[in-house]
């Protein structure tokens, strides 16, 4: 890591990009939390002056370096340093970035340093800048009265799902000052969207919203009377059209029968049941259960970010124990050097020679 540190300081971008990519597969395959601690200002300055370079690559890269060091990092004062030297040039590429892969490398980085390292106020911040992405209606007057660019459907999905993902952490009082016919108005307009990965995300988030703020649609009490409660009327009757069948194009069918049992399943939150318990199966015989909306946000959350590190940090990462509130039966060992397991096995060895002469 030390070597892949000095490769942030060259000038030539391959150099840089092959820095990175070594930084994000250390940092996913070891849980490396001393060595985040001591370089973390050296390592958010680094890959901050990546972020602001015109490269696409570099800027997508780094953005998930900086997720990736705050996950390591854990909730207190390093996240919370890394987000706010960080949020301003996030926020700048996730709104007005060129490049599709960098914006929504940006908009995953923002969701996942103000999940970690975010205070209230922070954390506000940054739904504020994702949902102005979200509502963006892809005209110029929107460019002008937003400051944000025309989003892709990748940049407008990333943008729904990092802003569920801090929705998750809200308490229910907080879900209610949202302005909540509003904020569903402009979810209901995105489950007509064309594009798949927009509508499932506005689905989650609709899900989502009601079990935090412990709303039931379909019942009067809940946003008021009249024009809301058409809203839900209608928010309800998408979703259920949706559950029924799905005629979207490029779909294969394994995808349209997941989609209909993710939207049945938002179903019935909606109307006041509970998320579909699903377990994550685990190495060393370990499983993880699943069983609201805001654990399957955060969980895809931080399985995109890990990809397949996530198994590890999940028996030993300290951040993960405590969203998940799991506790690993058995704690991986690390082997060591090639040296040391060399001896290792030697003592082993000589035990077992021991404990065999014993018995004879």
């Amino acid at each position: 890591l030390e070597a892949i540190l000095d490769c942030l300081y060259e000038k030539r971008s391959s150099t840089r990009e092959a820095g990175l990519k070594g930084m994000i597969d250390a940092l996913v395959a070891r849980v490396m939390t001393h060595f985040v601690e001591d370089k973390y200002e050296t390592l958010t300055h680094q890959i901050l002056s990546s972020i602001k370079r015109s490269s696409s690559t570099e800027a997508a890269l780094a953005g998930r370096a900086l997720a990736m060091v705050s996950i390591t990092a854990g909730a207190g004062k390093v996240a919370e340093h890394v987000f706010e030297a960080s949020f301003p040039h996030l926020s700048k590429i996730s709104k007005l970035g060129r490049n599709s892969a960098a914006r929504v490398s940006a908009i995953e980085a923002l969701g996942m340093l103000a999940f970690v390292g975010g205070v209230d106020l922070e954390e506000a911040s940054a739904m504020e800048v994702l949902w102005q992405i979200v509502i963006h209606k892809g005209s110029a007057h929107a460019d002008q009265t937003l400051g944000t660019s025309k989003p892709t459907p990748p940049v407008k999905a990333a943008a729904i799902t990092a802003w569920s993902l801090l929705l998750s952490t809200l308490s229910s009082k907080r879900v209610m000052a949202l302005q909540l016919p509003s904020v569903l108005g402009a979810l209901s307009c995105l489950l007509e969207d064309p594009d798949v990965g927009v509508c499932k995300a506005a689905g989650e988030a609709i899900a989502l919203l009601c079990e935090v703020g412990g709303i039931h649609l379909l019942e009067e009490q809940a946003l008021g009377e009249g024009e809301a409660t058409a809203m839900e009327l209608q928010v309800v009757d998408q979703m259920k059209a949706l559950a029924a069948s799905s005629s979207r194009k490029g779909q294969t069918k394994k995808e349209r029968s997941e989609q209909r049992s993710s939207f049945r399943d938002m179903v019935a939150t909606l109307q006041g049941g509970a998320c579909h318990e699903t377990c994550v199966k685990l190495k060393h015989g370990d499983s993880l259960k699943i069983s609201t909306w805001s654990q399957t946000v955060q969980l895809n959350a931080f399985r995109r970010l890990l990809g397949e590190g996530f198994q590890r940090h999940l028996q030993e990462n300290d951040l993960l124990h405590q969203v998940f509130n799991f506790a690993p039966s058995n704690a991986v060992v690390s082997k060591g050097t090639a040296k040391q397991q060399k001896h290792q096995n030697c003592m082993a060895s000589k035990m077992k020679t021991q404990l065999m002469n014993q018995r004879r």
